[in-house]
């Protein structure tokens, strides 16, 4: 597992750090200066047609300075307003677009009955429109500009401009219009994007959660298999104490009697709880479960796929100290570490070590940085959830012990495990000489 892909990993639901948290500091980050540079941008056009429209108003159309200046203040600022509020932009545009030609004197051939500024800023006000509000908002903004464009043509009629207006007006009305269209079919593009982009993360996080709860159900199976298998052992115990035994006071036979029917209670409502956690239409697990004696299996399967890795040393860990809980615990820690290794370090070096220390069973698996890795880690950037941690961590919750995760120093990566050791006693098997339960 090279550093590059535990590293993209440490991030995932579980380990540390969640997704969101980057996200949060990536997207939605690139998203604050988005708008920021949306509104300054806004604020640049209107100071543009502000500067534009207020000479023209009071030269070419011989507007009055309270007129001219607060016609051309008003129409610009009405673009800004309909990026915040569409509908009292949209009305608030209308108004300087019915006054101007009441109070202009166009001379020569100025265009009527609009200036080129005014017909410029009411298209893009429409434009705004139609990308900040539902469709039928800029819909009907284009049909009260072109018929305020239509009536003011008839006050063009004392000034002789009638067909010029009336040309005006069309082009008007097609230039907005299919910039209107243009845009409302950009923000229905924008939302349909967002939907699906919302619709993949909730798929996302449910089959995150699926594939969670699916390794919790398969650990819950596992343990009932071992702790059904213990129960039998002591109902087996209990009710054959009486003749291994022989002596025995009524109290300590009717004590025995009583184990062995309470274990029975026992077993039966842990069946009836846990058993429908097994998978549906499936036969009746009889296979033990694995433990540090099908470790060599385990690494065998490892070697096949290209790891090297070495048989860690037992010597030193008291194996009747550990129970058959905890042992499959770290039977199944080493095979998703292992796993991991496959998919992410193909032909990396692998060191697997088992201590015990103050009542603990300490497993590590540490993978030297591999070459390929990289690689992998780069292919499979955002397809992979870390599934793995979580169920090593899950697995290790459930017994009381802890996984920590980290890349090495050399480019590696590091999983270790502390398990807290359950004593079994040598008088009680973990497991039938066949090495399969009685459950």
């Amino acid at each position: 597992m090279s550093n590059a892909s535990h590293g993209a990993r440490a991030g995932s639901p579980g380990t540390g750090a969640g997704p969101g948290q980057g996200a949060f500091n990536t997207a939605n980050l690139w998203r604050l200066k988005r708008i920021g540079w949306v509104w300054l941008g806004t604020a640049a056009v209107c100071i543009a047609l502000l500067a534009v429209g207020a000479p023209l108003n009071m030269t070419l159309y011989q507007m009055v300075l309270p007129f001219g200046l607060g016609m051309a203040i008003l129409h610009a600022a009405a673009l800004g307003l309909t990026a915040a509020r569409p509908v009292a932009g949209m009305a608030v545009s209308l108004v300087p677009m019915v006054v101007m030609p009441l109070v202009s004197t166009p001379q020569g051939g100025a265009p009527m009955p609009f200036s080129v500024v005014a017909m410029v800023t009411q298209v893009l006000v429409i434009c705004v429109a139609g990308m900040r509000s539902h469709w039928m908002v800029a819909a009907g903004g284009w049909l009260l500009s072109v018929g305020v464009g239509v009536m003011d043509n008839y006050l063009t009629l004392p000034h002789g401009q009638t067909q010029a207006a009336q040309i005006n007006v069309v082009v008007f009305a097609a230039v907005s219009g299919g910039l209107m269209v243009a845009s409302v079919v950009a923000q229905q593009w924008q939302h349909l994007r967002a939907e699906l982009a919302a619709e993949r993360t909730l798929s996302a996080e449910e089959q995150s959660r699926r594939r969670l709860a699916e390794e919790r159900t398969r650990i819950a199976r596992e343990l009932h298999d071992v702790v059904a298998h213990g129960m039998s052992v002591v109902v087996v115990q209990a009710t054959t104490a009486a003749y291994r035994h022989a002596g025995l006071s009524d109290e300590l036979k009717q004590e025995f009697e009583d184990i062995a029917n309470n274990s029975r209670r026992a077993m039966t409502e842990m069946r009836s709880m846990l058993g429908s956690l097994r998978d549906s239409g499936g036969g009746r697990e009889t296979a033990p479960q694995p433990g540090f004696t099908d470790l060599p299996g385990l690494l065998a399967s490892a070697r096949t796929a290209g790891v090297r890795v070495r048989d860690p040393e037992l010597s030193g860990v008291d194996l009747d100290a550990v129970g058959e809980v905890i042992a499959l615990t770290a039977y199944r820690i080493v095979q998703e570490a292992l796993s991991n290794v496959i998919r992410h370090a193909p032909g990396a070096a692998v060191e697997i070590g088992f201590t015990t220390a103050a009542g603990r069973l300490e497993v590590s698996v540490v993978n030297s940085p591999s070459d390929v890795g990289a690689v992998m880690a780069q292919l499979d950037r955002g397809s992979h959830v870390g599934q793995g941690l979580i169920g090593m961590r899950e697995r290790a919750a459930i017994v009381g012990g802890s996984v920590f995760c980290a890349p090495t120093v050399d480019g590696g990566f590091s999983v270790v495990a502390s398990l807290p050791m359950i004593s079994v006693g040598k008088g009680s098997p973990a497991r039938n000489q066949d090495g399969k339960g009685t459950a």
